[in-house]
């Protein structure tokens, strides 16, 4: 692997329990906690927390796929955490399932406005909250693969550099706004990491790889090469640079290893693009 790119060193044992979405079920209520988890645990991976507080850390350390809260826990409250992750641009992408035993619509409405994506009442049904639970998550993957799709391979590049992944609120819009002015200032270097990245964003390298996971489907990783070579195209396009020049010019310590990526991204190596393009 080019040494201007970070190693994954995960396991393939790892790589694929990241590949099992991880619920993060915030309750505290031991039986009701113990319940949730009990009827998730065979199919995603579960944390838990036990108050709002202890719940909103786990979030911004975790960037679990999906949380579980009940409204009625002293302190913090499952309106109130719902309310302070959709409203942090590191989490607020994450779908919220709430639970209460509060059946009167003013305190769903309540709910719905903080920005949670579902209610379910208590006493509730296993197979609901499973359900949901699929449902939310599912509806994530293919609104990820239906705009990835709108892009045919092989096409010029567009004048965004990366095509933001959509529909974004206005705190994901935020962050990749943020992510993308970093790549911007740094995809020259040729030591630019995902832990770099990572800390210029006030994150962990952990929860950033599952942030942009959750939006792109792709890794940090993939996402800062994809960026060289969309600036490299744009280099080609716009100007006479020698080719092997363009390569330092985006990061990559020697030539041989910027073709050889250059040509899976775009069907063509550099000078047949530029020869086509410029």
């Amino acid at each position: 692997m080019e040494n201007n790119m970070e190693h994954d060193v995960s396991s393939p044992d790892e790589k694929m329990l990241e590949d099992v979405p991880e619920i993060l079920v915030v309750e505290n209520d031991e039986n009701s906690r113990g319940r949730v988890v009990s009827g998730l645990k065979d199919i995603y991976r579960i944390t838990e927390a036990d108050n709002g507080n202890d719940g909103l850390n786990m979030a911004l350390e975790q960037t679990p796929d999906l949380i579980v809260t009940d409204i009625m826990m002293p302190g913090m409250s499952g309106i109130e955490l719902c309310r302070e992750l959709k409203t942090n641009m590191m989490t607020a992408h994450i779908p919220v399932i709430i639970l209460t035993s509060q059946t009167a619509v003013e305190s769903q409405l309540e709910g719905l406005g903080a920005g949670a994506d579902f209610y379910v009442t208590k006493p509730f049904n296993m197979l609901l909250l499973k359900a949901r639970a699929r449902s939310l998550l599912k509806g994530r993957r293919q609104l990820y693969k239906y705009y990835t799709e709108q892009a045919e391979p092989g096409c010029s590049v567009e004048s965004e550099i990366l095509d933001r992944p959509e529909p974004l609120s206005r705190m994901g819009r935020e962050f990749w706004e943020k992510m993308c002015d970093i790549l911007e200032q740094n995809y020259s270097v040729i030591d630019f990491t995902i832990g770099t990245l990572a800390e210029d964003l006030g994150m962990r390298p952990r929860s950033l790889h599952r942030k942009i996971k959750a939006l792109t489907d792709r890794a940090p990783l993939q996402l800062i090469a994809e960026y060289r070579l969309k600036q490299a195209a744009k280099l080609l396009r716009n100007s006479t640079i020698p080719i092997c020049e363009v390569a330092y010019e985006v990061g990559f310590a020697t030539p041989s290893p910027f073709y050889r990526r250059f040509k899976k991204e775009f069907g063509r190596n550099p000078s047949q693009y530029r020869k086509e393009e410029f």
